[in-house]
């Protein structure tokens, strides 16, 4: 069994392949103070909770965007058993053509997510991930990475606003539909927050449209998708496993 491991800002994402199958994800928080030997017990229950033999697992592949958390994980595997581990960077294959002044320094969880994105054929597409950041990757009919746009995400706007007018309450981001017609203050931020988010979406899916010549192929995921999803106008389609599925390729291509 292959381990995938995510390391984002906020959690970090898990997922079990057998041969080409996904046979469980699972996500944990993210803490940049834990170490090697609690990130290994942790793993373990996970891998327990999901009736994974430590046994079973013949190497891992990992992605961060959070450069101090990939030691620890790599030493929460090798704790576990785990010595092929295969780390996302310069110098991997990918088959993947980035069209970019500086490749390396794209990050690995969008590299994956856009390899997952162009295996699945439907060219071309931009995929958005909703997530501590808000990303859009542009992948050309052929399949190229030939464009980013980077924002913050809904948490971080949500956090910078309340954090620079002291007069705005505390609130949650749950899910509801009462329309764009707030009665008050929470709801106008949420309303705020949530619906110019997927205007935003909207806004970018409709210039990139227009710049490829046609509509591209939308694939939204990260944490925030299944909230910003039911706001978006334009016809997308929800992944939230796209990165996992992506590392699991890189890891074919690069192993097998």
């Amino acid at each position: 069994m292959l381990i995938a491991v995510n390391a984002g800002n906020s959690h970090v994402r898990l997922g079990g392949y057998e041969e080409d199958a996904r046979v469980f994800a699972a996500s944990i928080a993210a803490d940049p103070k834990q170490t090697g030997d609690s990130y290994a017990c942790t793993l373990r229950q996970i891998f327990s909770l999901y009736g994974v033999e430590e046994q079973q697992i013949s190497g891992a592949v990992i992605s961060s965007v959070v450069p101090g958390m990939t030691p620890v994980l790599e030493q929460a595997l090798l704790l576990l058993g785990v010595t092929d581990v295969l780390e996302v960077g310069s110098g991997l294959k990918t088959g993947l053509n980035i069209r970019s002044e500086q490749p390396r320094q794209v990050g690995s969880d969008r590299v994956a997510c856009a390899v997952a994105a162009r295996a699945k054929g439907k060219l071309p597409c931009v995929v958005v991930s909703l997530g501590t950041a808000t990303t859009f990757t542009v992948l050309d009919g052929e399949g190229a990475l030939v464009g980013s746009a980077i924002t913050a995400g809904v948490q971080l706007s949500l956090a910078a606003l309340r954090g620079q007018a002291a007069q705005l309450p505390m609130v949650s981001l749950d899910a509801r539909d009462d329309g764009l017609l707030a009665r008050n203050t929470a709801d106008a931020m949420r309303v705020g927050v949530v619906v110019g988010a997927a205007a935003m979406v909207d806004g970018m899916i409709e210039r990139y449209a227009e710049t490829l010549g046609q509509m591209p192929h939308v694939v939204v995921t990260g944490d925030a998708a299944a909230l910003i999803q039911p706001y978006l106008r334009a016809t997308c389609e929800h992944d939230e496993s796209l990165l996992l599925d992506g590392l699991h390729l890189i890891w074919k291509r690069n192993r097998t």
